[in-house]
């Protein structure tokens, strides 16, 4: 029987609710262990999950505790069995107490965003040497691999963020701006400072430019506040409240001519790849990225939507005066040169391998 340990740093996180279940999809039975965040109930699921302890949002110091003493207590359920670790933090402490082959996923590198460069050091040499012992690496990025060079790229498998093979069914016809209005679009947390320049920007150029957001605020987040306050203050930024993923993105991308995706150019998100790039594709919606990040050099390859630095306001609003229906054009048939299903979360190829690469470990 194939069966799989799953220890996941959150059991809240609908990325990897989505991972395990994925697996489920493809044979494999599974045991489910985890940490909640403090304070929220768990998501419906299709397994039962063991909660190893209660996380508050707080820094990695203040989880130690809870993560080192939840980890050991599974040590006797893991002997044996394959393991799934689904982030660093869960792998620094698997690593002190499990002895099992594991699969490893890097879904992001929070490790290069801590100021302390001796820590920064030490987590990030950890982070290789698990991705060279695990089975294979899921990354969730082209840039990460790029990141982590000098380990062999056979170690990786590559599975993007891509849109949910369960969306809507959607076939729209091809994309014109209207010299009237044009229509940007972001869904998703509504935060960051990239984000409220956006907005700030376009609640100042006016005249043509509608500004929608989908998505829920974060009232913890400074950006997040400050945007909130300029959409009240602002005709033409428009909040049209939560929407569900998949089935609400056919809506919201017939009702959009560009969808916003300019996160702030740091270390945290530099390599990272975000399934709004899929998206975008998908719905032939061209995108709106920041320059100097990975998606930027690949959105600017694919010519599937705009480069720009969005931490300058006078650039964003010369790139509003400049849109113009040929580039436009030009942007929406590139989207429609990709197919569809390649945006698709389909990872049949990925379980094939795995069935090899383990084939002597069951």
């Amino acid at each position: 029987m194939k069966e799989i340990v799953f220890i996941l740093s959150s059991l809240n996180d609908p990325h990897y609710r989505k991972r395990v279940e994925e697996f489920m999809d493809h044979g494999y039975e599974v045991i489910v262990y985890g940490f909640k965040r403090e304070g929220r109930e768990l998501p419906p699921s299709r397994y039962d999950p063991t909660v190893l302890g209660e996380i508050q949002n707080r820094s990695f110091s203040s989880r130690i505790g809870i993560l080192n003493s939840g980890i050991r207590s599974i040590l006797a359920q893991c002997r044996g069995k394959i393991c799934f670790y689904s982030s660093l933090d869960i792998a620094i402490f698997a690593s002190l107490y499990i002895r099992a082959p594991y699969i490893y996923e890097v879904c992001d590198l929070t490790e290069l965003t801590i100021g302390n460069k001796a820590v920064k050091g030490i987590l990030t040499a950890l982070n290789r040497r698990y991705i060279r012992k695990s089975i294979t690496t899921i990354i969730t990025s082209e840039g990460f691999a790029q990141h982590f060079a000098g380990i062999d790229q056979g170690k990786f498998s590559l599975i993007p963020n891509k849109v949910s093979p369960d969306i809507p069914a959607f076939s729209a016809e091809r994309k014109t701006i209207d010299k009237d209005v044009i229509r940007i679009g972001f869904a998703g947390v509504i935060r960051f400072e990239t984000i409220y320049n956006f907005v700030k920007s376009a609640s100042e150029f006016g005249h043509n430019i509608e500004l929608h957001l989908f998505g829920i605020y974060n009232d913890t987040d400074k950006w997040s506040v400050k945007i909130r306050e300029l959409e009240k203050e602002s005709d033409n930024v428009i909040y049209h409240g939560p929407f569900s993923n998949p089935d609400g993105l056919p809506a919201i991308y017939s009702g959009i001519d560009m969808v916003l995706c300019t996160y702030s150019p740091t270390f945290g998100v530099k390599y990272a790849e975000p399934n709004k790039l899929y998206e975008a594709i998908y719905f032939r919606c061209p995108i709106i990225v920041s320059e100097n990040v990975f998606l930027g050099d690949k959105v600017k390859r694919l010519n599937v939507g705009y480069v720009i630095n969005a931490m300058d306001e006078d650039v964003i609003k010369s790139f509003l005066s400049g849109l113009n229906e040929t580039e436009y054009n030009q942007k929406v048939i590139a989207c429609e040169s990709i197919p569809q299903r390649d945006c698709l979360n389909i990872n049949d190829d990925f379980f094939s391998g795995l069935e090899t690469k383990t084939k002597d470990l069951w």
